[in-house]
């Protein structure tokens, strides 16, 4: 098996210039990512900050002091629960119930 060098060295400059097109290719993708993320931070903050009324579908409790309290997503009543449920211990050493 004979290596030919000379062909070698005539294909790095293809080479190169295809890892430097993977290259700006990346470099555009990750500046249009961070574009899309500070146009939609604060199309979300302008939206956060606009006085909606409150549907009716969305549970508001009042804290002590009469003011309604922050609204909690779902996502976070479900950590709230996995971590009370984790913290619980419970004292049988069984597998299962069943054995």
């Amino acid at each position: 098996m004979k290596i030919d060098t000379n062909a070698f060295v005539d294909s790095l400059p293809i080479m190169g210039s295809g890892l430097l097109g993977i290259f700006i290719v990346t470099i555009v993708l990750i500046i249009g990512i961070y574009v899309l993320r500070v146009l939609t931070s604060r199309k979300a903050q302008a939206e956060e900050t606009a006085d909606t009324p409150i549907k009716e579908t969305e549970a508001v409790t009042p804290d002590s002091t009469g003011t309604p309290a922050k609204k909690e997503s779902a996502m976070d009543l479900m950590r709230e629960r996995e971590k009370k449920d984790f913290l619980e211990s419970d004292d049988t050493f069984t597998i299962s119930n069943d054995l």
